[in-house]
């Protein structure tokens, strides 16, 4: 009840409706990810989505140093990403024989309008856990920033940077999606 109360007094078009409604957003995209849709997941991308992790570089006293174009874990186009679907959904896939187990959680999520009509910046944290075979698991955290258009009454994602805190992977692969 109390949670009605806080949205019932917040003005329309605030940063917490605002907020809210992103992570929701999230928490089916999440969903959409754990149950391997994700034919129905690339379409929260637009045709113009990029999709980017970059090599964080740790180095005392200085903040990370991280552009486009630099060394990355991946650095995808619309086209790219749906080449990397396409692989995770073929029968072929041998990184995903069989498949994972996987489970998303998604916090602290952020929502600020930005300067560029129907576009809006949003961070989230998120802990992508994967079980593979019999006794393969592993844990994946970090954090989301996200460039966010609306579609009608649908939100999707126009860039999406993934900032990893791992500084080595024990993963023999990294074939989940964040």
């Amino acid at each position: 009840m109390i949670a009605m109360t806080l949205l019932d007094e917040t003005p329309p078009g605030s940063l917490a409706i605002l907020s809210l409604d992103v992570a929701q957003f999230y928490y089916h995209e999440a969903r959409l990810l754990d149950e391997r849709r994700y034919d129905e997941w690339i379409g929260l991308f637009t045709s113009e989505s990029t999709y980017w992790a970059p090599v964080r570089v740790t180095r005392e006293g200085e903040p990370d140093r991280m552009k486009p174009g630099e060394l990355a874990l991946f650095d995808d186009d619309y086209g790219t990403l749906e080449l990397r679907v396409a692989s995770l959904s073929a029968k072929s896939a041998w990184a995903e024989i069989p498949p994972s187990r996987t489970r998303r959680l998604i916090t602290n999520v952020t929502a600020t309008e930005s300067e560029v009509e129907g576009q809006v910046f949003a961070t989230s944290n998120f802990l992508t856990f994967r079980s593979r075979l019999e006794a393969t698991e592993h844990t994946f955290v970090g954090m989301r920033e996200d460039i966010l258009v609306r579609d009608g009454a649908s939100w999707h994602i126009l860039e999406r940077k993934i900032l990893l805190d791992h500084n080595t992977f024990t993963s023999d692969n990294i074939s989940v999606l964040f």
